[in-house]
């Protein structure tokens, strides 16, 4: 079950990098993004970490 959940992790990661990459944004967007994405992610962190303890 772990794996599947690193795997999920991983697959957002490389799904989110790849549209930032495909679809270009204005500075400010990236700004609101970057700060959101930082939160999303430590979120999923924390999640995975809960996970991964129990």
């Amino acid at each position: 079950m772990s794996t599947f959940i690193k795997g999920m992790a991983a697959g957002i990661a490389v799904g989110a990098a790849a549209t930032i990459m495909i679809d270009p944004l204005s500075k400010s967007q990236k700004n609101k993004l970057k700060r959101k994405t930082k939160g999303f992610f430590k979120n999923i962190g924390t999640a995975i970490d809960s996970a991964l303890c129990i």
